[in-house]
């Protein structure tokens, strides 16, 4: 018989917040959890996305499915940091720059958000930020729970709350996850690493930039090669996060900053990044881990701190450092949240936008495992589904 319940392997956003939901439902979890390289220079990974002190939270999107995601997990966040101890949400507000955003605004408000829209004179005395003069471009303000969360805490605060329920926690990467059936015995999955081997009824894979590598089952995915800058801007300024589209440089498309954060080192910094068009992929971890080890795209570096000298003209941006970082894109912009299998599922593919629904995106996870499924009229299994090729 197999040891656990449910085997989780991936410690990070979804990972975390899935072993979380599924301890706490009564069963037996054990979560492999890679701990953060020492020295992303020299580290060979696996990398995760939430190795960071900064990520927006928000409700208001144009997408209403992003949007119904974010608030169920936003509901939760006082819970979590109350039974955890550990604080990881600043409701410092969100601007939101671009051109016919009113529909955003409704899905913020529809789910008991506080969007409504502001003018160009209100956001630059308020915030400090000048509104572009880009034809159509309109602003909305997002009062708190929007904000900032931060990735790792809320990740730490996870997996506290999961072993307190029962969860087993192994911090150590993963080699291989393998589903098999001994003879004369119920299908189970082998996870195995340096910690030697672990069984377990069922697995779910939530290893984002590495997908269901390591059960040899090739996801359609995109691991994008981003670049992001965080800038060192003295005594924070009280500003919220931000998102604009269009950005006018001929370089990105859109650009999004959190607003100043404590990073582990003592430093606080301000973090910006961006969208691109044809940014590069890479193909498997080695491509990661180079990635990483380097210092980013000097061309998206420089188009970041112009636009962000633009948008903030009365703060100092004169001292800042480059940050690589990875986005997992599948093919229908959701997360992927499915059975790819025999006891086998994945909850992997943020697309730039998970951190924030994080919570809600586990729970959808640990409803593959429960007796009575998943079932949602708001978002049902099949928009989530896994894209498998091959």
């Amino acid at each position: 018989m197999a040891e656990f319940d449910v085997a989780v392997v991936g410690g990070g956003l979804m990972g975390s917040s899935a072993a979380r939901h599924l301890a706490e439902a009564g069963m037996s979890t054990v979560v492999v959890a890679a701990p953060e390289p020492d020295d992303w220079a020299l580290g060979v990974g696996p990398f995760a996305s939430h190795y960071d002190s900064g990520r927006i939270t928000r409700i208001i999107s144009a997408d209403p499915v992003w949007a119904e995601l974010a608030v169920r997990s936003i509901n939760r966040y006082d819970d979590i940091a109350e039974r955890s101890g550990i604080a990881f949400h600043d409701p410092r507000g969100l601007a939101w720059l671009g051109i016919g955003i009113e529909s955003a605004v409704n899905n913020s408000n529809d789910r008991g958000g506080t969007a409504r829209m502001v003018d160009p004179e209100w956001l630059y005395n308020t915030t400090g930020i000048r509104m572009p003069t880009t034809p159509g471009m309109q602003c909305a303000m997002e009062d708190g729970p929007a904000g900032v969360i931060n990735p790792r805490d809320l990740a730490r605060a996870q997996l506290v709350l999961a072993e307190q329920a029962g969860a087993t926690l192994i911090y150590a990467a993963a080699d291989v996850v393998q589903p098999h059936t001994p003879p004369g015995a119920s299908l189970s999955v082998t996870v195995g690493g340096p910690f030697g081997s672990i069984t377990a009824k069922k697995a779910l894979l939530a290893t984002g930039a590495y997908a269901a590598d390591l059960a040899g089952i090739d996801l359609q995915v995109r691991r994008q090669l981003r670049t992001t800058v965080r800038v060192d801007i003295g005594p924070a300024p009280e500003m919220p996060s931000l998102i604009i589209e269009p950005v006018e440089h001929p370089h990105i498309n859109d650009l999004y900053w959190n607003p100043p954060v404590r990073y582990p080192d003592g430093r606080v910094l301000f973090k910006v990044g961006c969208e691109i068009e044809n940014a590069p992929e890479a193909q498997g971890a080695d491509e990661i881990a180079a990635w990483f080890a380097g210092q980013g795209d000097p061309v998206e570096e420089d188009a970041l701190v112009q636009t962000t000298r633009n948008l903030l003209p009365d703060v100092d941006v004169n001292h800042w450092e480059t940050v690589p970082c990875v986005i997992t894109r599948t093919a229908h912009k959701y997360p992927y949240v499915g059975w790819v299998d025999d006891g086998l599922a994945v909850a992997l593919g943020g697309n730039g936008s998970s951190a924030k629904s994080c919570d809600e995106i586990g729970r959808l996870a640990s409803m593959l495992f429960t007796d009575g499924g998943w079932e949602d009229p708001v978002v049902g299994p099949e928009v989530f589904a896994p894209v498998v090729l091959g």
